[in-house]
């Protein structure tokens, strides 16, 4: 009894994997299809914007939407201004305590406490950080996403 119980999940899970990969399938992209985004040029950086308007980044994600990349573009230039003016610091700040605050307050378990703690802290930190460093941010970032 207690083999089948053991092989029941692992005969559940191969059968799910097989059935997964048997049904999964491309097929060619339809005629008339957007073409394909051009290509990337690695010499320039990727979310500075190009001469032709817009940076290879939001070429490459929003093809033949201008407002979505117009955002995008508008979105990451505001994020680096953020950074640059306190995201850094407030990352480190905020990856440190929350390292001793998750440390402290998972005793029996801390080290996974100080891991949970720190990962926490850290996007709790560069949110703030870049927040606080370009009060321009969150409108950008709300925008964009408000961009179908």
């Amino acid at each position: 009894m207690k083999l089948f119980r053991s092989l029941t999940l692992s005969v559940l899970v191969a059968c799910a994997v097989v059935v997964g990969a048997a049904t999964a399938h491309a097929e060619p992209a339809p005629q008339g299809a957007d073409p394909a985004p051009q290509e990337i040029d690695w010499s320039q950086p990727l979310l500075t914007p190009t001469p032709e308007g817009n940076s290879q980044a939001a070429e490459q994600l929003f093809p033949g939407n201008d407002a979505k990349q117009d955002a995008f573009d508008d979105m990451t230039n505001e994020l680096n201004i953020g950074w640059n003016n306190g995201g850094m610091t407030a990352v480190l700040i905020g990856a440190n305590v929350g390292m001793l605050v998750g440390c402290v307050s998972i005793f029996p378990n801390m080290f996974a406490g100080c891991i949970v703690g720190t990962v926490v802290g850290t996007i709790a930190g560069a949110v703030i950080g870049i927040d606080e460093g370009n009060p321009n941010a969150r409108p950008a970032v709300e925008e964009f996403f408000a961009i179908p």
